[in-house]
């Protein structure tokens, strides 16, 4: 599962929080820092050009980084989803507190805010820090949509590939649908499953387009049956990388 890391951008004075960044941030690593990515990395492009503890090459590679990063769309860093994106603030450590009050984040990294963790916990294996890439969960709507709210939350294109998932009266994609009416983020859902449903358009109007009042585009796919087994909730966030949560037989 995504962890949602609130990232002090002044950090980036420090060349191992740099490296922190690269190496255990992005979709491959389970973590994505929570900001708006200009500001971010123009506050952390400022606290590295000011810092007296990076030799020259090295606050080279990290303000060329940071420029990189404000400039590229399709960056797998810093994301920020949009109920988040309400909340503004002349600096971090107020943006922080707000965001903080309206919704924690998994951690907050930084040598400054109150209660952060350090680069030290870090390496210590501080127990916010641990990721589980694969979690079993109760076979539950409420259950299923709760632990892939992230998900929803980050947006883009979602995929569900499960060969027992049907369309019809299906309460899973409705508590996916409600979480859907109040954060607009997600464009599409792709739905990969072994059931035929009969007139899947007429059923999806009347069981979902008549219901809800937002709806992203939506796609059906049949496979053949047994042609998988795993069931997964996929969303690609940058490029082609995917992110999965197992949902339980």
């Amino acid at each position: 599962m995504y962890q949602e890391v609130a990232f002090d951008p002044r950090c980036l004075g420090e060349f191992h929080y740099y490296g922190l960044l690269k190496e255990r941030f992005g979709f491959e690593s389970g973590r994505y820092v929570i900001a708006p990515v200009k500001e971010w990395a123009r506050d952390a492009f400022k606290a590295a050009k000011a810092s007296d503890n990076l030799k020259p090459i090295r606050k080279k590679s990290i303000t060329n980084f940071l420029n990189n990063l404000q400039r590229n769309k399709d960056q797998g860093f810093v994301i920020l989803p949009t109920d988040r994106a309400e909340i503004n603030a002349d600096n971090w450590s107020d943006w922080c507190t707000q965001q903080v009050a309206y919704l924690p984040f998994n951690s907050v990294i930084s040598e400054q805010f109150a209660e952060a963790i350090k680069y030290d916990d870090l390496i210590e294996g501080d127990e916010s820090w641990v990721l589980h890439p694969t979690i079993r969960i109760d076979k539950t709507a409420a259950e299923i949509s709760a632990n892939i709210a992230t998900l929803l939350r980050f947006g883009g294109e979602l995929f569900i590939v499960d060969q027992y998932f049907r369309l019809a009266d299906n309460p899973v994609l409705k508590a996916i649908f409600t979480q859907l009416q109040a954060c607009l983020s997600i464009k599409s859902i792709t739905l990969v499953t072994s059931i035929n449903t009969a007139q899947p358009d007429i059923l999806f109007n009347r069981e979902y387009v008549e219901v809800f009042e937002h709806l992203p585009k939506f796609s059906l796919v049949v496979a053949p049956e047994r042609y998988f087994h795993d069931r997964y909730v996929i969303s690609d966030k940058g490029q082609s990388n995917l992110v999965m949560v197992f949902l339980p037989v």
